[in-house]
């Protein structure tokens, strides 16, 4: 056991001894680094351009879906179109009347708010509202006449007659249509709830 102790230590001393000199450990541990940031830099260049071909198809999916719904691009009142996606709503297209009437709140651009969900985009009270009311019309499958809250441009919250109506498409998407039919009266002012 003594020959063992001796042994290790006289290993010890000469491992220490090589890295006081020559600084060995400091050395591979540097060279080790060095590769190591190598591949990880090599590894981010290829997540950046899988990202930005990801978005370059992205943006190509929602002109298809611009074009696929060219039947409502001059429609006089604002639709939008959402897609069940699990338990959630996302929207999938709206007319340019819609944005003409809403792009204040998404900088004017269809760009920003296709592909979120209501909860993305309003107050957890309005989405409420109308999350129920897309699941009524996507499990019954009937058209449903009702008043939602949508925010004007000076932030208040405005009521608005809506129709919504189930599409299936492929027998796999269930489409949810919306279209605001009338803009009620403002009689009090209420501001958003943030």
């Amino acid at each position: 056991m003594n020959k063992l102790s001796i042994k290790s230590q006289q290993i010890l001393f000469a491992v220490s001894n090589l890295e006081k000199k020559h600084k060995i450990i400091t050395y591979i541990s540097l060279l080790f680094l060095t590769v190591s940031t190598y591949f990880l830099r090599s590894e981010n260049q290829d997540v950046k351009i899988e990202s930005a071909t990801l978005k370059e198809k992205n943006i190509g999916l929602i002109q298809n879906l611009i074009i696929f719904n060219r039947s409502y691009e001059a429609f006089p009142l604002p639709i939008w179109q959402k897609v069940k996606r699990g338990d959630r709503f996302i929207i999938n297209y709206i007319n340019p009347e819609y944005l003409k009437v809403f792009g204040h709140n998404y900088n004017n651009s269809q760009y920003e708010i296709i592909g979120k969900s209501d909860f993305e985009l309003f107050s957890k009270k309005i989405a409420q509202l109308n999350y129920e009311n897309d699941v009524a019309v996507s499990i019954t499958g009937k058209t449903l006449n009702v008043f939602e809250n949508i925010i004007d441009k000076d932030e208040n919250i405005r009521k608005v007659k809506v129709v919504k109506w189930r599409s299936i498409k492929d027998n796999k998407d269930t489409l949810i249509y919306g279209m605001i039919k009338e803009i009620l009266p403002l009689d009090r002012k209420i501001k958003i709830e943030k």
